[in-house]
């Protein structure tokens, strides 16, 4: 089943897509600020399991920073598509994403079955 967005509702999307955009920006904010206390204090590496700690936590922040800029990246294409017109479209079929679909992701850019067959090109070519 598909729906017709009313203009408050993409109102709604969009002020949701924002705050969104707000936490993820701030989340970011506070990670550089951590990576940044934490490179100040160089720890001493003593033994391979306390350097395999120190890289496992460094690999862990550049996959928060990059999961972040992902998010961030998602939600200023949702708004660009706002602008556009083209929110609540798929990208790949034109075919209207169902509302439900949307209000647990806001930032969807494909329907379910799109999204379905994107995921199953991604895993064949990993």
């Amino acid at each position: 089943m598909t729906v017709n967005l009313t203009l408050s509702e993409v109102a709604a999307f969009k002020k949701e897509l924002l705050r969104l955009l707000e936490q993820l920006r701030a989340e970011v904010d506070e990670d550089l600020e951590q990576q940044a206390n934490i490179s100040g204090q160089v720890p001493e590496v003593h033994d391979s399991a306390e350097e395999a700690d120190a890289a496992v936590d460094f690999m862990l922040q550049v996959e928060s920073l990059s999961r972040h800029s992902e998010e961030i990246a998602e939600c200023l294409s949702a708004l660009e598509r706002i602008e556009a017109g083209s929110f609540g479209l798929c990208t790949d079929c034109d075919e209207e994403i169902e509302l439900s679909r949307l209000k647990a992701c806001p930032t969807a850019a494909r329907c379910i079955r799109c999204q379905t067959r994107h995921e199953h090109a991604l895993q064949k070519s990993a």
